[in-house]
């Protein structure tokens, strides 16, 4: 028997409600996280990887600027239609958030033992003594040295890699089945950055964890995630396994930036690959592929026509109609 996915999002659309209009940021994106996965999410700024990954935990709902529509199935429940009061409890409790920048998403004027007994109070009604001692324990949890002392420190205390691991703590306070790490090594130092992602790994692989992790880094995907999404412009344009993704690129834009990649072996002198032009804004959607303005492949067919996203094999899915007539592979 197969056992369901974690998370199943069917056919997401987040749109914003501006003084220009109404835009959507992320347009029919699909995607699965199965238990125990790590689900990569890659793609440029500007492509609606963060907008995706906020919906989920409808983290727009209070600026009342935001609209969804689709279906986010967590454990068989849509939580895009359950009130707000039962939304509170899965964040945090059952899908829990890294941040990109820690410094931002820390209150500078609480403490980091306080901002991570704040979850377990909340949503595991624990307090006294207990509460301190599971701070604690989640702040060696996650390799912080010291931790009954570093406890009492506020953010602006903590170097950069110290900050991310606390809020790791705090995500992972209530022991959620799903992680979504959003560039959750942004600003970073290269060491700090693998001490980080190395964390994420050991945690999933110790809690049978979820994770969707967000990032720029297709190193870091290659090393650390069983399938990747690819987005661009607000839609997921390929999905497959990573190695199948990383063998056989199917669309223009993936090829783009696995090109991008700078080699150990390259020259110094070589130039690196850079994809042409720059991810259009909300109010310049083109019609036809979204990415037909940048593709070296695009013919006029791709300017006019809308391309759906359609399986090229089991497991792989892509979103342009040369990859699918085999051209340019």
């Amino acid at each position: 028997m197969v056992k369901a996915p974690l998370l199943e999002v069917r056919d997401l659309s987040t749109g914003f409600y501006t003084e220009r209009g109404v835009f959507k940021a992320v347009e029919g994106v699909s995607f699965t996280v199965n238990h125990g996965e790590i689900l990569g999410v890659v793609g440029e700024s500007g492509c609606g990887k963060s907008v995706t990954s906020q919906s989920i935990l409808r983290l727009y709902d209070e600026k009342h600027q935001a609209f969804y529509s689709g279906q986010i199935l967590f454990k068989g429940e849509d939580i895009l239609r359950i009130p707000p009061g039962r939304m509170r409890q899965y964040r945090g409790q059952h899908i829990a958030m890294v941040f990109q920048d820690a410094l931002s998403a820390l209150n500078p004027v609480f403490t980091v033992g306080d901002q991570i007994a704040e979850t377990l109070r909340i949503h595991k009604n624990i307090r006294g003594k207990e509460l301190r001692n599971r701070a604690v324990e989640m702040l060696r949890l996650v390799g912080i040295p010291d931790p009954s002392r570093r406890i009492s420190q506020f953010p602006h205390e903590l170097s950069g890699g110290m900050r991310q691991r606390v809020m790791i703590a705090i995500a992972l306070a209530c022991e959620p089945q799903l992680l979504i790490a959003d560039e959750p090594t942004t600003a970073l130092d290269v060491t700090i950055q693998a001490q980080i992602m190395d964390l994420i790994i050991d945690l999933n692989r110790r809690f049978n964890m979820g994770v969707i992790l967000i990032t720029h880094d297709l190193a870091v995907v290659a090393e650390a995630c069983r399938r990747v999404v690819v987005m661009y412009l607000g839609q997921v344009v390929e999905e497959a396994p990573v190695d199948e993704l990383f063998d056989n690129p199917r669309h223009p834009y993936t090829r783009g930036l696995l090109k991008s990649i700078p080699h150990i072996h390259g020259s110094s002198a070589e130039r690196l690959y850079m994809i042409p032009g720059t991810v259009p804004l909300l109010d310049q959607i083109p019609p036809g592929c979204r990415f037909a303005g940048r593709c070296p492949l695009a013919g006029d067919s791709c300017f006019k026509e809308v391309q759906e996203l359609e399986r090229f094999s089991e497991q792989h899915r892509v979103r342009c109609r040369k990859a699918a007539e085999g051209e340019g592979a």
